[in-house]
């Protein structure tokens, strides 16, 4: 079943279940608070007529004859209200209470009322269905006391006292509410039945839409762009989603790249050496040590590439084993700069280090790799660096800086020449493999378009970096930053 309609069936029960409680529980208090309003009603009627039957007793000192003063009641208000209005004018009807029927004005006092003496039992009743029975006295508990002298003699019970059960015009009444509140109900629950349904196509939306392009990336299409219009956790999940697939399309571009440029790098050793050999065979070359010397010498250079992108590959597959030990970078410094000294000096450029007089710092790492990323960057900038110009090594430590695990401390190995420098639009392709600048001048000095990449790596893979960029000689400026003890 798709998302839309589990969730529009999920709205659909959630709304039932909250109308049918909601309407049970607002008509069980709208009829609790209804009976209560009436009690209380019946209640104010119950004391006047405690004070009329307690002058009746008084009067008669028992209940003889109490159910026929009770009957009477209306009958004697009727006559009290027509005589207050004609006078003595008896018989005559033409004054503004003749306008209504006797059985109009008992109405208006139909209440049921009952009557008990101290033994609960039934003395008088209205309706004549207890009469001569003995109330329960939990049910007289519920009624007025009739005294006489501030002593009980009685109690009286009118109308809800008596019954539970409304009249007919009460229950009319709770009727017609209860059918307000039900079309109240339906009318709430299909509006929001409506936004729900609205809401549940808002949120599959956008994911039938992430669907969709997932679908085309999983069947090797990359250009699917999912768009975003809110600012949700789903536009989150679409912005991922861009993200990712702009990094595949960034990661298949540099594998059809990896793949051409170590197709083209191989290409041209391979050939080489199968030219030459075929020559041999052929008698076009005789078969003498300088030719097989050459051919040596392509293979080395063969196997160094194959190497280089095995190393690299490791490093990248977070398959490198680190042998972390305490290291003085300085020491490293130096020491590469004494094993380029001759190489720097076949082409008069001056290479040094600057340091402080202090001892340097010290930090945890493989000291080959280590070693490795000072011989790469030492070499590319004497490769690029023309002659007689300059190269500069320097190391220091930045204690308020926080590197990449979060630790405090950071070691700089820079490496600064005068040379042409690196085009900033450059700076960040500068570390992929087989990247290089200027191809033809680079393949006439022997570079790959690896070692940068590697030492890129072997950095990352100590949690640090390398940053290009500019410095005071000129040229380019290359620093590895690694987190320090």
């Amino acid at each position: 079943m798709r998302l839309k309609s589990r969730l529009s069936l999920f709205f659909c029960a959630v709304i039932l279940v909250g109308s049918a409680a909601s309407l049970a529980l607002v008509r069980l208090t709208t009829e609790n608070l209804f009976r209560s309003f009436v009690y209380s009603g019946d209640a104010s009627k119950a004391k006047i007529y405690a004070a009329i039957l307690g002058d009746y007793f008084s009067m008669n000192r028992s209940w003889d004859g109490a159910q026929v003063f009770l009957s009477e009641i209306p009958k004697q208000v009727f006559i009290t209200l027509d005589k207050s209005i004609r006078g003595d004018r008896v018989g005559q009807r033409d004054g503004p209470i003749a306008a209504y029927p006797y059985d109009t004005i008992r109405n208006l006092l139909a209440d049921r009322i009952v009557v008990a003496d101290l033994k609960g039992i039934i003395v008088a009743d209205t309706s004549g269905k207890l009469l001569g029975t003995v109330h329960p006295a939990m049910h007289l508990a519920h009624g007025f006391p009739v005294t006489v002298d501030f002593a009980k003699v009685g109690t009286v019970l009118v109308g809800s006292m008596v019954d539970s059960s409304l009249t007919g015009i009460n229950e009319r009444f709770l009727a017609s509410v209860s059918a307000s509140i039900l079309w109240a109900t339906i009318g709430s629950s299909l509006l929001a039945l409506l936004m729900g349904l609205l809401f549940a196509g808002r949120v599959t939306r956008p994911l039938a839409a992430l669907n969709s392009a997932a679908r085309r990336v999983a069947a090797g299409d990359l250009s699917p762009i999912v768009e975003t219009r809110s600012n949700d956790e789903i536009a989150e999940l679409s912005l991922s989603f861009n993200a990712m697939t702009e990094e595949l399309r960034r990661l298949e571009e540099a594998k059809k790249r990896i793949i051409a440029d170590a197709a083209h790098e191989l290409r041209t050793p391979v050939t080489l050496i199968q030219g030459t050999v075929e020559a041999m065979i052929d008698g076009v070359y005789p078969l003498e040590i300088s030719t097989l010397r050459s051919m040596h010498e392509e293979t080395i250079r063969l196997s160094k590439l194959i190497d280089s992108l095995r190393e690299l590959e490791t490093i990248e597959s977070g398959e490198l084993e680190l042998e972390l030990e305490e290291v003085d970078p300085l020491e490293i410094v130096r020491r590469a700069v004494s094993l380029f000294t001759a190489r720097a000096a076949a082409k008069r450029i001056e290479l040094s280090v600057v340091c402080g007089e202090e001892p340097g710092p010290t930090l945890i790492a493989d000291y080959l790799r280590l070693s490795e990323i000072v011989y790469n960057l030492i070499s590319n900038a004497l490769k690029y660096s023309p002659d007689g110009s300059r190269v500069r090594l320097s190391v220091s430590s930045d204690r308020a800086c926080v590197n990449s695990r979060g630790e405090r401390g950071v070691v700089s190995i820079a490496v600064d020449d005068s040379g042409p420098g690196i085009p900033k639009e450059e700076r960040e392709r500068i570390f992929e493999r087989f990247y290089r600048i200027d191809r033809s001048r680079a393949q006439d000095l022997g570079g790959r378009g690896l070692g940068l990449a590697i030492a890129s790596e072997i950095a990352k893979a100590h949690g640090g970096r390398i940053e290009v960029g500019e410095c005071d000689l000129g040229g380019a400026s290359f620093v590895a930053r690694l987190p320090g003890r």
